[in-house]
């Protein structure tokens, strides 16, 4: 791990950091981060964020995601859209904090991944020549052609952003679950650990959708309101998290696709225990996986991601895993939704520095070249 020797100023960086997520949800989530300090002596604080629609350029996003064959022309269209749109979202933030921006980090779209090949989709340049600042950009290419795995690259900006003097769980809560160890600020960065966990929202929605019409379960009540059946959640917690399953990689960025089947084994149950058995099977799921991947005891999980506001699902993970279950929002006010802008924004203000940000032990390999692309201030 490598880092530049530049002296720190007394100003703080501000670094912007936008991301869609694997679901294309429909829309993106920008955030504005002050960065104190340099390296792996840095310190980070949310400053503030906004969602901003995609309105149509989602569906267009969700078409090449689903690897649909289209014209050259429409993906450089839908590219330079998506760049746009970018550039709306961080203007309207910058607008609204009255700051000025040192550094614009652009997760991208995920449309495909399975290395050794990657495409996070993008055209920077909007943002580029509208906000006028440094933009790094392709956060996951460098660790993917070093042979790595390009995922997952947040853990070491959960260390700066969550650490303290406990080592505890962050869990993003999304279209599939992953878990990071942070250890105990001031311990060696070789101690974090990264990884996949299980599908979570793909089968929430799914089941939602199908039993009570509606696109999710709001703050799990339906959920809260049913009783699980042990068998059928036990039956679906092995299939999204089989026992001999641990220590390999898991899929993090798939389609969901072995919902429909999964969430068929409750057809038989009231609605309200079907939400609560796909609940229950999650969690179960995950507080196995925890306690063979992590052997340190760790006795607080913080939650993010949109499942952070499934009460039922947060109060099934207390139960499981026996840990303090509390939403980032609640314990660092980092608002649920705003985790991982934040931490692409501190990944960028990490490479600024010359850190290799993607770990050897969570991604598999170094990075042999930096871990973004570039564009510099004009």
């Amino acid at each position: 791990m490598d880092q530049a020797s530049g002296s720190p100023t007394d100003r703080p960086r501000l670094v912007l950091g936008t991301m869609t997520g694997t679901s294309i949800d429909g829309d993106l989530d920008v955030a504005l981060v002050e960065i104190h300090r340099h390296g792996l002596s840095m310190r980070a604080r949310f400053v503030e964020g906004l969602s901003h629609p995609l309105g149509h350029l989602a569906d267009d996003l969700r078409r090449i995601a689903r690897q649909e064959p289209l014209p050259a022309s429409e993906f450089a269209r839908i590219a330079r859209a998506f760049g746009e749109a970018h550039a709306d979202a961080l203007e309207a933030l910058c607008r609204s904090t009255r700051l000025r921006p040192d550094l614009a980090v652009l997760h991208g779209q995920t449309v495909f991944h399975a290395p050794p090949h990657t495409w996070q989709l993008i055209d920077p340049w909007p943002v580029a020549t509208r906000l006028r600042c440094r933009v790094r950009y392709d956060l996951r290419g460098a660790n993917v052609a070093s042979g790595g795995q390009g995922a997952p690259i947040t853990p070491l900006a959960d260390l700066v952003l969550f650490g303290c003097g406990e080592g505890l769980i962050v869990l993003n809560l999304g279209g599939f679950i992953n878990a990071t160890y942070v250890p105990p600020r001031g311990s060696d960065v070789g101690e974090v650990r990264g990884f996949d966990v299980c599908a979570c929202n793909h089968l929430l929605d799914r089941v939602a959708r199908a039993r009570l019409g509606t696109a999710f379960d709001p703050d799990g009540a339906a959920a809260r309101s049913g009783i699980a059946d042990v068998a059928i959640a036990r039956r679906i917690s092995h299939a999204i998290a089989p026992p001999d399953g641990f220590g390999a990689p898991r899929r993090s960025l798939g389609t969901g696709d072995e919902a429909a089947r999964l969430v068929d084994l409750t057809a038989g149950l009231e609605a309200r225990n079907a939400c609560r058995t796909v609940v229950d099977a999650i969690a179960d799921a995950t507080a196995r996986v925890l306690a063979a991947e992590i052997p340190e005891k760790a006795g607080v999980i913080l939650a993010a991601g949109g499942s952070a506001r499934n009460e039922a699902l947060m109060t099934a993970l207390a139960w499981k895993t026996g840990c303090i279950v509390r939403s980032t929002e609640d314990s660092n006010g980092v608002p649920v939704h705003m985790r991982e802008p934040a931490e692409i924004a501190i990944l960028g203000a990490l490479a600024e520095d010359g850190v290799r940000y993607a770990l050897r032990q969570v991604t598999g390999a170094a990075s042999l070249a930096p871990d973004s692309a570039v564009i510099e201030d004009r």
